[in-house]
């Protein structure tokens, strides 16, 4: 249901309400009273006036209820020109900083116990609307949350995940038209539905792993601009990008297994390189060679961490391989 259906549908029911005369009779005057009246709302009862909670329901531009308040000590905004309608008839007044109550009482408009009234737009224009039947809506919303899905792929190395699918949670909207009459809930009626399905998150998970050729570098070719290729024994060639000198060092795990994973995920093996992942990204291919000519190491993937700054640390199988490496300068060549 539109917005004006919504509000014509509310306004024919409060006309229809005013059309039937109270049997109370109720003292209206539009002359503004001194400031020191009494601030609390006047309902009329048995000939004499007393005292009561005067409660306000506050609702928004799409007659949708924001929340129910003491009408003694919500604030109208200050200086604004609030709009009255009460029994047919239209009050215009420029609000002070002031409560409902306080307002209501300086146009001296004195209701009925069984009178209700509603504060429509309160952040903005504020309209008051003051009657025996007032209708609103109100929204139900519920969630379901998505869920992951993985997607595993064995072209891509162990340890690779990728988002190819943002997740997005499913919503169930719910309007319902409430109808109130002398202050009692007299109907509930649900007008509008709309619901979005969840979408699932896919995650794509690799499962293969990098296998890096045992092959040593027949040649390294530079093109001047720090970028080259590198023609292996076996005669197939890799392209790098860039060149760094680094510390070298080697690490393995140990008899009992303790570090046989890498900081990936991965299982630890001889083409598997330590580093800083703030100089080198996890996943970055590399060709090691140490610049005295001892170990041309090859081809590695750095999966593992453990090590800080300008040091590559290589895997070797054995611990005796570890000691003869001991530390050395090596050029890595950042591959493609």
């Amino acid at each position: 249901m539109s917005k004006k259906n919504r509000r014509a549908a509310a306004l024919i029911r409060q006309l229809a309400a005013a059309a039937v005369i109270p049997l109370t009779v109720l003292t209206m005057a539009l002359t503004v009273r001194p400031a020191e009246r009494n601030a609390a709302a006047l309902y009329i009862s048995s000939g004499e006036a007393e005292e009561t909670e005067l409660e306000v329901f506050l609702i928004d531009s799409e007659d949708q209820l924001i929340a129910r308040k003491d009408g003694a000590a919500y604030l109208l905004p200050a200086g604004q020109r609030i709009t009255v309608r009460y029994q047919g008839e239209e009050f215009v007044q420029v609000s002070k900083r002031e409560s409902v109550a306080e307002f209501l009482s300086r146009l001296d408009l004195q209701l009925s116990p069984l009178e209700m009234v509603a504060v429509y737009s309160p952040q903005k224009a504020p309209e008051i609307v003051i009657g025996s039947e007032l209708v609103f809506y109100e929204e139900d919303s519920s969630t379901a949350e998505y869920e992951t899905v993985y997607q595993y792929n064995d072209k891509k190395p162990e340890g690779y995940e990728q988002v190819v699918q943002e997740g997005r949670d499913g919503v169930r909207r719910e309007v319902y038209e409430i109808i109130y009459q002398d202050g009692v809930e007299i109907a509930r009626q649900l007008v509008e539905q709309v619901e979005s399905e969840t979408v699932d998150e896919i995650i794509e998970k690799g499962t293969g792993v990098f296998a890096a050729p045992n092959e040593s570098a027949a040649s390294i070719a530079s093109n001047g601009d720090g970028t080259g290729t590198i023609t292996l024994e076996n005669g197939s060639t890799v392209t790098y990008s860039s060149v760094r000198t680094m510390r070298g060092t080697a690490y393995t795990k140990n008899e009992s297994g303790v570090g046989s994973r890498t900081a990936s995920g991965t299982a630890v093996r001889r083409g598997v390189v330590a580093v800083d992942r703030k100089v080198l990204p996890l996943g970055t291919k590399v060709y090691v060679v140490s610049n005295d000519g001892y170990c041309d190491y090859g081809m590695a993937v750095a999966e593992d961490t453990g090590v800080r700054g300008n040091t590559i640390d290589l895997y070797m199988d054995s611990y005796n391989e570890c000691i003869q490496f001991g530390v050395r300068e090596c050029t890595v060549y950042i591959l493609d």
